[in-house]
């Protein structure tokens, strides 16, 4: 399998990131109760529910705070990422966190200095998981696409918007972050395979036609 190495290790990052996630939630509610047997999903569900109230209130008296926007988006990946979620209320917070947090990416692409475009990044990141977790990857490629504009000298970045471009069969795209990953570090170790994966992918060019015999043209 093409970059088995490099694949593994690309969502490896993401499997992590869930459980970074879960025990970042479980830390979060220990201090608020704890959890008590059966009832501690039930008991960290509620209070998630508390902390999205509060930041929906937030947001709706002041639509340009920031920070209650990701704070919104990440409260929403908690819930979703409850053991207990059912598979219909989790898309839909999975939903609801992308589009918070896309709200946080408008505002702080209004802001200017070096800041606000780590921040901008690091929402995108944050962005590019709830893709991931949903499984499309079409708009993780997307997002993708939007992280290196803002971070257009990082090879990784580049290298695993190929990756997932390839996982939502997206070739071209993969073909152009691919060769963009080469420029940008052509002695990585992983660069023969990338090369030999962009050539076994690149399409052919199509034969010119042969003159028509007879016509004397």
């Amino acid at each position: 399998m093409l970059l088995d190495r490099k694949r593994v290790k690309f969502w490896q990052k993401w499997v992590f990131a869930f459980m970074a996630i879960i025990m970042a939630g479980f830390l979060l509610m220990i201090p608020l109760g704890g959890f008590k047997g059966c009832g501690g999903s039930s008991s960290a569900t509620a209070q998630l529910d508390k902390e999205i109230a509060k930041y929906q209130a937030v947001v709706k008296a002041d639509p340009k705070n920031v920070d209650a926007w990701r704070k919104l988006g990440l409260n929403y990946l908690y819930r979703a990422n409850q053991p207990t979620a059912k598979a219909s209320a989790q898309q839909a917070d999975w939903s609801s966190a992308a589009t918070s947090y896309e709200k946080a990416v408008k505002l702080l692409g209004r802001q200017k200095g070096k800041t606000a475009r780590l921040a901008q990044l690091d929402v995108l990141d944050s962005l590019v998981s709830v893709y991931l977790f949903q499984k499309d990857y079409q708009m993780a490629t997307s997002t993708y696409g939007r992280i290196t504009a803002l971070r257009p000298k990082d090879a990784q970045s580049f290298f695993d918007m190929a990756t997932t471009a390839i996982s939502a069969g997206d070739t071209n795209t993969a073909l152009l972050a691919f060769t963009t990953f080469l420029r940008l570090e052509p002695a990585s170790p992983d660069a023969p395979t990338v090369r030999a994966w962009i050539k076994k992918n690149t399409p052919s060019a199509s034969p010119s036609p042969s003159p028509t015999k007879g016509t004397g043209k």
